[in-house]
């Protein structure tokens, strides 16, 4: 990440985050991306730029702006279907079939 990027400039702190009763499959082990209030990185970039390196790989990526918790990565609609168990169409099936094998050990029981 650029140097920009530090916590102490860009208001954001990278993080590993360890969920011990996981609400979904992708809370157990994931990277937490967190903004610290006040902090401009939406409105420059910065965010967005520490966002688009944490998501090219097969790890869960949250982010908080101190309000509320959203999940950056996988998408939606492959988030959705891993955690529904659904059947997913032809052009999705490796991706949610990647994130299952790895993450379906967090899936909550029910």
């Amino acid at each position: 990440m650029p140097d920009d990027a530090r916590p102490d400039r860009s208001g954001i702190l990278v993080s590993l985050d360890f969920v011990r009763d996981p609400s979904n499959c992708f809370e157990g082990v994931s990277i937490m991306v967190r903004m610290h209030p006040g902090s401009k990185a939406i409105e420059n970039g910065m965010a967005s730029s520490i966002l688009d390196v944490l998501c090219d790989r097969l790890v869960p990526v949250w982010f908080s702006d101190g309000t509320k918790k959203m999940l950056m990565h996988p998408e939606d609609c492959v988030a959705s279907l891993v955690i529904s168990g659904g059947a997913a169409p032809p052009h999705l099936r490796d991706e949610v079939a990647a994130w299952r094998e790895r993450y379906g050990v967090f899936a909550t029981k029910g």
